[in-house]
């Protein structure tokens, strides 16, 4: 009987030890858990700034390819106009002239 009291007690001793072990482990991991959180957070602000600088990068990109393509569309349509009104002035002068004869009658 003295040796299962004795191996009871140390049964007991080994269960009050682990229990204090997994209180000491759950605490160190409740203590770490801020910190954790905050390299998550820091991580996560540093991938996302990296991607706003992507997209910003690529509208950028964007913006200048639409910048040449208006430029060479305004540019034809400024040789349109300047042809049209080429045909037109002629045509202009001749109707100034007729309202001005008409008006001399």
């Amino acid at each position: 009987m003295s040796n299962r009291l004795s191996s009871l007690l140390s049964s007991e001793e080994m269960a009050r030890e682990k229990v204090e072990e997994a209180t000491r482990e759950a605490r160190r991991i409740r203590t770490g858990i801020p910190a954790e959180v905050s390299k998550i957070e820091n991580e996560y602000a540093s991938e996302l700034q990296k991607y706003e600088k992507t997209g910003m990068s690529k509208v950028h990109d964007e913006l200048v390819l639409l910048e040449e393509k208006q430029k060479v569309n305004l540019e034809k349509r400024k040789k349109d106009l300047d042809s049209i009104s080429g045909n037109i002035a002629p045509r202009a002068v001749e109707l100034i002239r007729s309202a001005i004869e008409g008006e001399k009658r």
